[in-house]
C-alpha cells in the first residue's frame, strides 16, 4: 500500500518504468508532453507498460490531484503476481487494452488532422517526422 499527497508527482515522463500501480482512492492526472491526456481514478492502473516491457520508460508524468491511495508492484514482481492472481491479471490486461485503444485512437485522430491540414498529399518526410514524434 502506498499513499501520495495531492499535488505530488508519482513519476515523471522518461523515468524507467519500474512498476505498476492500481489506484484505490483518489485522482491522478496523466500528463504527456505538457498536456493532460487523462484523469484516472479508483480502479485504474498506472504503469501498465512495465507489465510487458521490462526495459520501458514512462511515456507520461503522473501527478496526484487529490490524496491518493494505491497498491504498487515492482516490475520484476508483476509477472509472478499475475500468474498467482488471475482476477488481478484480468483486470490489468483489460485496463491495458482500454488505455492502448485510447492511445491508438488519439494517434489516428492526429494523423487525420495532419492529412487534412496538409491537403490530400503529405510529403514522406513529414510523415516520417510525425512517426518519429509519435514513437517518442
Amino acid at each position: 500500500m502506498s499513499d501520495a499527497a495531492s499535488g505530488s508527482t508519482l513519476f515523471e515522463e522518461g523515468d524507467p518504468a519500474d512498476g505498476v500501480a492500481a489506484i484505490l482512492e483518489g485522482s491522478v492526472e496523466v500528463i504527456a508532453q505538457g498536456r493532460v491526456v487523462a484523469t484516472l481514478g479508483p480502479g485504474s492502473v498506472l504503469g501498465e507498460l512495465s507489465v510487458v516491457v521490462l526495459s520501458a520508460t514512462r511515456t507520461a508524468t503522473a501527478r496526484a490531484t487529490t490524496p491518493v491511495r494505491m497498491i504498487k508492484w515492482r516490475a520484476e514482481d508483476v509477472q509472478g503476481r499475475l500468474a498467482r492472481h488471475e482476477r488481478l491479471a484480468t483486470a490489468i490486461v483489460a485496463d491495458m487494452a482500454f488505455v492502448l485503444a485510447e492511445r491508438l485512437d488519439r494517434r489516428t485522430q492526429d494523423v487525420v488532422a495532419l492529412l487534412k491540414a496538409a491537403g490530400t498529399r503529405l510529403p514522406v518526410s513529414e510523415l516520417e517526422r510525425f512517426r518519429r514524434r509519435s514513437v517518442e
